[in-house]
């Protein structure tokens, strides 16, 4: 019962931002309500251990919008949150947490650019595109095999505006400790788009980021085609005492009648551990906004012991 007070006093607290905000239209531009909600029945056998479980798949709900500051600079914001609409809770900490920041930040844009400050993907998080193909999904994520996949709290980043296809991004991150141990982080990249062609380079530097990684270069390639994407991912992290190779790739192919093929493999070696990741899935479109999927994901580690786990899914999304 506390359960669900706490959760609807949330819910009620959104919907009075979100009228706020519609009430100061002509003040404060025009606000946004956006979101998605992805839901997934997954089959998975974990080391022998079978499991089925609806699981909400980043489901979210966000505000974003802008308005003129000035002649030549608008204001602009986005209060992104996950929901978790499978069960209510995030299955974290014992919290029962029923959202969860994401992207979530305030800031500036103009002719010199935009810059933004609060809790968003670093530089190198977004370098990869749209390379993966089961982004959010179980197993089916990259992240479950490399590193460099962080969202960064506190963080200041700056954009520059596009020149002949060339862009890039920088981002600090203040550690905010008092004893010294934590470095600040830094996260930049530099992106070429072109003809479906886009390259990126992209580096992470400083624990603040990532307490694991000391720090990381990514290299992405993706090239979109008459009905075809093609994506390549490099890296090279520093652990501290080890160095992570890993790279993805991945592609799709989209039918006449609406259905989207889709395929990834990804790996990853350590010097202590090797991690493979397998990924094959079809989507079918049924307008703009909604879709219905299925695919399987298999990832296997082996540290001297082999152990793996997979699954089997049918899903859809809706996106408001």
């Amino acid at each position: 019962m506390w359960r669900r007070t706490k959760m609807k006093q949330k819910i009620l607290s959104l919907a009075i931002i979100a009228a706020s905000l519609n009430a100061t239209t002509v003040l404060a531009g025009d606000p946004k309500v956006y979101g998605k909600a992805n839901l997934s029945l997954n089959l998975t056998d974990d080391e022998g251990t079978d499991t089925t479980k609806l699981n909400s798949n980043a489901s979210r709900f966000g505000i974003k919008g802008s308005f003129d500051a000035s002649d030549s600079i608008k204001a602009i914001y986005k209060f992104e949150y996950e929901t978790f609409i499978d069960d209510g809770d995030d299955g974290k900490d014992g919290s029962n947490s029923e959202f969860k920041q994401r992207n979530i930040y305030a800031g500036f844009q103009g002719g010199f650019g935009t810059i933004i400050a609060g809790n968003h993907d670093t530089p190198t998080k977004l370098a990869q595109g749209k390379i993966d193909r089961f982004n959010d999904l179980v197993l089916g994520d990259i992240k479950n095999v490399i590193q460099g996949e962080n969202r960064a709290k506190n963080i200041i980043m700056y954009t520059t505006p596009k020149m002949n296809g060339l862009s890039a991004t920088v981002a600090f991150v203040p550690g905010e400790e008092d004893d010294g141990d934590v470095t600040d982080g830094v996260s930049a990249a530099i992106s070429y788009k072109a003809n479906g062609y886009s390259f990126t380079v992209a580096h992470d530097d400083g624990e603040t980021i990532d307490s694991s990684v000391e720090s990381l270069t990514r290299l992405v390639g993706e090239y979109k085609g008459d009905g075809f994407k093609l994506g390549a991912l490099y890296q090279v992290a520093d652990e501290g005492s080890n160095d992570e190779d890993g790279f993805v790739l991945s592609g799709e192919y989209k039918l006449s009648n609406g259905l989207i093929l889709k395929g990834q493999y990804a790996e990853s070696d350590d010097e202590t551990k090797e991690i493979t990741q397998t990924a094959v899935g079809v989507d079918y479109k049924l307008g703009k906004k909604s879709k219905i999927f299925s695919y399987y994901a298999k990832v296997e580690a082996d540290d001297g012991v082999t152990t793996d786990a997979n699954t089997f899914a049918l899903g859809y999304e809706i996106k408001f």
